[in-house]
């Protein structure tokens, strides 16, 4: 709905408690929302008639214009590089006149970090490796620890390790990229990125995981097994509205089935995938093999999954918190912290049942990546695979996979993309998420806007999550927005609004909490990731 904002009218700024004001030729009582504040408030009557500050750029010629599309409708670089650069230039130049410098838009906060979660099972041995090159494999890491799931009480996974040994002594060579995978053109490498990866979820413990990357400006990869994904929906689902990725793990992580045969790999794949698009309405294309690649995989799994369209990962950093039950969070923490660094690092943690310490042990793990200078990242469809080189003998005893056996995912996964499916999940607007101090606000696509390089929100919303009050006299269609002593009023274009408007108001948010003597901080604006930090 659009509406007029009028700064400073001709009933400019009153000091009252109760009373009437004359406003546009009739007359307004000043409603409860103010009120129930039980304090005198400082009223000024607003519309949108002048020149707001953008939060992402400099404002179009001629003042704000809403856009027929959203900005983040375009070339998903273009509005990184262009959001990111005039919201730096503008927020410097802002935050200059206040305090001489902050709001640079890219310090630790506004960076995120998303490693790679590397299964425990397959391959403890930490592989490292920058992007784009084959590294051997530092053998004395953490050994294979190929975990077996059971289920427990609640029928959640717990992973047991059935053979931590195996495989230790041999070299294994870290691979970027397999000749089956798909070979579209990938994005420019980016300095000391962490992938933070989360297998085996969602459980009871996600919620919590969750919790602490909103905290922490951070965004993961979750790769989720089918069977968990029916159980917890309303967990995946949080997943993907809080602008994570969601991977898939198979259906049930049996490896005596997954590896058995292609087939029923094939068959658990396009189940999740299932699964996943049901409860969060996304299609994902990354894989993760229960296990790891290494002696799992020959190439004909890989060579049937990237026909089908989907991207394996391994990892690079094992924390360890699955070579046997009960590994204690000191001890995950250490694990991570005696693994070799590289430029991208694509970590490995749990989140299934019987890793409480885990997720004890996750915010030590994110500071010390932060304080290393790294940015968490979400996996996404650019993103080079990590993956395990080849092994030279499989554990196995299974025959080369048919073409029978490849045929079923590769018409799945062509029929996802004949129908757009997976490109619509792709172009899935990320949620915004606003901060201030612990609390977090967040706007999944649809409940923001934005136009002309503003971020417009949803007053009621706004205003009540930072502690104020927002009602609408329903008869002259004018908002009252109270909070930190001042009263704001809105006035729409139309009113009432026709039967199939919406009537809600959204409003420009550097230029209303402006208005309301409350700052932006920091804030980043990609095509994966939008946050923004309040000053307290």
């Amino acid at each position: 709905m659009t509406m007029r904002r009028v700064v400073k009218a001709s009933i400019c700024a009153a000091v009252f408690w109760f009373g009437v004001m004359e406003f546009g030729g009739g007359l307004l009582y000043k409603g409860e929302a103010a009120r129930s504040l039980e304090q005198t408030s400082y009223v000024q009557t607003v519309s949108h008639q002048y020149e707001a500050r953008p939060l992402l750029g400099e404002p179009a010629e001629g003042g704000a214009k809403e856009n027929p599309e959203p900005a983040a409708a375009k070339n998903g670089e273009e509005l990184e590089q262009a959001a990111v650069q005039a919201g730096k230039k503008q927020n410097n130049q802002n935050n200059a006149q206040e305090k001489g410098s902050t709001g640079n838009g890219n310090d630790d906060k506004s960076t995120q970090n998303n490693n790679e979660d590397k299964r425990d099972d397959n391959v403890g041995k930490s592989a490292e490796a920058s992007s784009g090159n084959s590294v051997e494999a530092n053998s004395g890491n953490a050994g294979h620890s190929n975990s077996e799931q059971t289920e427990d009480g609640n029928g959640e996974k717990t992973s047991q390790s059935t053979n931590g040994t195996a495989g230790e002594g041999e070299g294994i060579k870290l691979v970027s990229q397999t000749a089956g995978q798909p070979s579209e053109p990938l994005s420019p490498p980016k300095n000391k990125v962490v992938y933070l990866t989360i297998d085996d979820g969602p459980s009871k413990y996600t919620p919590e995981v969750l919790d602490i990357l909103q905290r922490e400006g951070v965004k993961a990869t979750f790769f989720a097994l089918g069977e968990q994904v029916e159980r917890n929906p309303d967990i995946a689902k949080r997943i993907v509205d809080e602008g994570h990725t969601i991977g898939n793990h198979t259906y049930n992580h049996k490896y005596e089935k997954l590896y058995g045969s292609f087939a029923e790999f094939a068959k658990q794949i396009m189940r999740t995938d299932d699964a996943i698009y049901a409860a969060t309405g996304v299609r994902t294309t990354l894989v993760r093999a229960p296990g790891g690649t290494y002696s799992n995989f020959d190439q004909g799994y890989f060579d049937a999954l990237g026909a089908a369209g989907y991207r394996v990962h391994d990892w690079n950093v094992d924390s360890g918190d699955s070579k046997r039950r009960g590994v204690p969070a000191a001890e995950i923490i250490a694990n991570i912290k005696k693994s070799k660094l590289a430029d991208t690092l694509n970590v490995l943690i749990h989140d299934s049942a019987g890793h409480e310490a885990s997720v004890k042990a996750l915010p030590a793990i994110i500071h010390y990546y932060k304080n290393l200078g790294y940015t968490f990242e979400p996996l996404d469809d650019s993103v080079k695979p990590i993956q395990f080189q080849l092994a030279s003998k499989s554990k196995w005893a299974r025959g080369k996979v048919s073409e029978g056996e490849k045929a079923a995912i590769i018409q799945f996964g062509k029929a996802l993309d004949a129908s757009g499916a997976r490109q619509q999940s792709a172009d899935r607007e990320p949620a915004l998420v606003v901060h201030r101090g612990e609390a977090s606000l967040v706007l999944k696509a649809g409940q923001y806007r934005l136009v002309a390089g503003s971020i417009h929100v949803p007053l009621k919303e706004l205003v009540e999550w930072m502690g104020g009050a927002a009602e609408r006299d329903e008869q002259s269609g004018v908002v009252e927005a109270s909070l930190s002593g001042k009263s704001l009023f809105w006035m729409m274009d139309s009113w009432p609004p026709s039967e199939d408007a919406d009537a809600h108001l959204d409003v420009p948010l550097r230029a209303t909490l402006g208005e309301f003597g409350i700052d932006i901080e920091d804030y980043t604006m990609t095509k994966d990731r939008r946050e923004v930090w309040i000053k307290e």
